[in-house]
């Protein structure tokens, strides 16, 4: 498996693959309120896990140490892989100006991994989702989701510092 997962690579940023998987660029606002689809305010993250993408896999959960009152529910991190797809660059044959320009070789589309977390903020009384990781050359959900839950876990990345992990307990579900 080690020697398999060395063609894994850490993709650039997480932001534009995140922002394309849940199309924020196509989200239609009815009112003010409306704004907030990462986001949600009921006491569990299912509202939020329903939205995740129709491949969206479960791959860890991760609670943290802190003492609950009696009343008070256990809110764990919970952490997702799905695909997306973008376009690598094209090599360009001839540039006359940035209206002229001819590429060599075929469009390719390629597809990749993106790792984001439902957590509980507990500044805002709410659930949010965000992007914790992506990586590229993967050969499934499962075999991306394992490389970077390690490579979270082991160097941290833009969600989480390196120690993040070290105060809690972490599951690994695949």
């Amino acid at each position: 498996m080690g020697e398999e997962n060395k063609r894994i690579i850490r993709y650039h940023d997480t932001v534009p693959p995140y922002c394309d998987v849940f199309k924020i660029s196509e989200r239609k606002y009815e009112s003010d309120t409306d704004k907030d689809h990462d986001v949600s305010y009921s006491k569990e993250h299912f509202e939020l896990e329903s939205s995740n993408p129709v491949d969206t896999i479960k791959v860890a959960t991760f609670a943290r140490n802190k003492k609950y009152k009696s009343n008070e529910m256990i809110k764990k991190d919970h952490y997702y892989v799905c695909e997306f797809t973008w376009q690598p660059y094209k090599r360009i044959k001839e540039f006359k100006n940035m209206d002229e320009m001819t590429y060599e070789g075929t469009e390719i589309t390629e597809t990749s991994h993106l790792l984001f977390w439902i957590f509980w903020d507990e500044d805002f009384s709410c659930w949010q989702r965000s992007p914790a990781f992506a990586c590229r050359n993967a050969l499934s959900h499962n075999d991306a989701g394992d490389w970077m839950m390690k490579e979270i876990t082991a160097a941290g990345s833009e969600a989480h510092a390196v120690d993040y992990f070290k105060n809690g307990v972490l599951e690994i579900l695949i």
